[in-house]
């Protein structure tokens, strides 16, 4: 039988080199659950078939019922690969994540770039990559970096996540929640506030 003392300086062995072995794990979590950008990547602007495939993922996540023109995404995604470093590589390796995976879904034996997809198919594929959860849902975000791959956490994270804040910040995103202009800004005409707003179908 082990003795009270030994069993003590066991449990504390274990529990050190448990500690320890998180330690050095921490900065191999951190890169997986926020992978890094790489700032030595040039600036630049994608190839037109990078950016088509941009783009057909911007018309995956916005609202059918108020679409911006095309060039909306476009000269969003030229400012920030032309003017922030890194973000050139992830938008080239987010186009390649996306072809890939459609390929694989859909090519039956050939290329099938994501951009060719339907809505449907193109939704699939986001769906294959990354889980769908509430914004506020903190623990299955954390869940979701442990199990997806590097490339889909960073496409969440430096391509789609931006994208869909600049559709949201602008009259585009402001329509979908019923509003003129952003709220918490005043209106172009004031008696918006007046209005009433259209029902857009949410229960009560």
């Amino acid at each position: 039988m082990i003795s009270r003392r030994n069993f003590l300086l066991t449990a504390a062995a274990i529990s050190a080199t448990a500690v320890a072995g998180t330690y050095v794990a921490m900065p191999h979590l951190r890169r997986i659950m926020r992978p890094e950008l790489d700032m030595t990547y040039p600036l630049g602007a994608l190839q037109d078939v990078e950016m088509r495939n941009i783009i057909a993922l911007c018309e995956t996540l916005i609202a059918p019922e108020s679409k911006p023109p095309v060039e909306f995404f476009h000269d969003y995604v030229n400012t920030v690969t032309q003017s922030e470093r890194g973000f050139l590589k992830e938008y080239q390796r987010a186009a390649a994540l996306l072809n890939a995976t459609s390929t694989g879904m859909y090519g039956q034996g050939a290329q099938r770039p994501f951009v060719d997809l339907s809505h449907p198919q193109r939704d699939k594929v986001l769906q294959t990559l990354l889980w769908r959860y509430p914004a506020n849902d903190r623990i299955v975000g954390k869940v979701e970096k442990l199990s997806a791959g590097l490339d889909a956490i960073a496409l969440r994270i430096y391509v789609m996540g931006p994208l869909i804040g600049h559709y949201y910040r602008s009259p585009y995103g402001w329509a979908v929640v019923g509003y003129e202009s952003f709220p918490g800004r005043l209106p172009l005409d004031p008696r918006a506030y007046t209005r009433v707003l259209p029902d857009k179908g949410v229960a009560s």
